[in-house]
C-alpha cells in the first residue's frame, strides 16, 4: 500500500510522519477543528477484499474518498485523515446507499489500513493499525490477515521453512514480523487442519527495508476471478 502522493505527502509513509503538522480538507470533518490552526494527520489506507462485490466507493465523514474505479484487491494507499472518531462507510460505486459503515477512531501519527470484507449480502469492516516502524538492518517484514469469508483456520510459511504464523481464523492477523529479503519466495498457505491442502504464491519479491501485508482472498467454494489464493501489499 503505497502513499498516495495527490493526497498526502510526498515523502515514504514510514519515515517521520508524525513530526509533519497538515491542514487536512475532509469539509465534512471542519466543523471539529479551527481551519487556520495546523494539526498531525493519521494514515489511512482502503483495501477492497470483498470477492463478488463489484467496484465500491470508500467514504470517511460523508465524503467520497476515491477518485478512480475500486475493484476487488485493489489498494488505494494511504490518505491524510483528521484524528479522532471517524464514520467509515462502502458503497457501490456511484451510490448513495451505504453498504456497511463503522466508526472508528485513529490517532496522529499512525498509520491503519481499513478493508471491506465478506461477500456481498453481509459487507463489513476490518481496520487495522499498521506499525510502519523501520524492519532491523537488511530486514524486511510481513504480517499475516485471513480475509477468505469460507477459509478454516490458515497457516502462512515461506515455503520449505516452517510457518511464520499459525492458525489464523477468518479476520485474525498477526503482528509484523522480520524476514529475510529475496527476490523470489514462495509463500504458502494450509489449513491449519489439514497441512495436506496447500495454495502457493510464487516468485514473490521481498525488498530489504520494505513492509508488507499478505492476506489471504477469495472462496474456497469458487473457480473464477474470486476463488481462494493470496494476495500481498505494501504497505510502505
Amino acid at each position: 500500500m503505497k502513499t498516495n502522493l495527490n493526497n498526502y505527502f510526498g515523502i515514504t509513509s514510514k519515515i517521520i510522519f508524525s513530526l509533519f503538522a497538515v491542514t487536512l480538507f475532509f469539509s465534512s470533518c471542519k466543523k471539529d477543528w479551527n481551519n487556520s490552526d495546523p494539526i498531525e494527520a493519521a494514515g489511512i489506507g482502503f483495501v477492497h477484499a470483498s470477492p463478488g462485490a463489484g467496484a465500491l466507493d470508500f467514504i470517511v465523514d460523508n465524503s467520497r474518498v476515491n477518485n478512480k474505479i475500486f475493484t476487488y484487491t485493489n489498494d488505494m494507499g494511504y490518505f491524510a485523515a483528521y484524528p479522532g472518531s471517524r464514520l467509515i462507510g462502502v458503497t457501490k460505486k456511484d451510490s448513495l446507499k451505504y453498504l456497511t459503515t463503522t466508526t472508528a477512531t485513529f490517532k496522529s501519527g499512525k498509520f491503519y489500513s481499513i478493508f471491506v470484507i465478506d461477500t456481498l449480502k453481509k459487507n463489513s469492516i476490518l481496520v487495522l493499525e499498521d506499525d510502519l516502524t523501520a524492519p532491523e538492518t537488511d530486514k524486511a517484514k510481513i504480517r499475516f490477515v485471513n480475509l477468505s469469508p469460507d477459509a478454516p483456520a490458515l497457516d502462512l510459511a515461506i515455503q520449505g521453512q516452517p510457518a511464520l504464523f499459525a492458525t489464523k481464523a477468518y479476520k485474525e492477523f498477526t503482528s509484523f514480523v522480520a524476514v529475510a529479503p529475496s527476490d523470489n519466495y514462495t509463500f504458502e498457505v494450509k489449513e491449519s487442519a489439514n497441512p495436506g491442502a496447500k495454495t502457493t504464491l510464487e516468485a514473490v519479491k521481498i525488498e530489504k527495508g520494505k513492509i508488507y501485508t499478505i492476506w489471504a482472498k477469495g472462496l474456497k467454494s469458487k473457480t473464477d476471478s474470486t476463488k481462494f489464493g493470496l494476495k500481498v501489499m505494501s504497505n510502505n
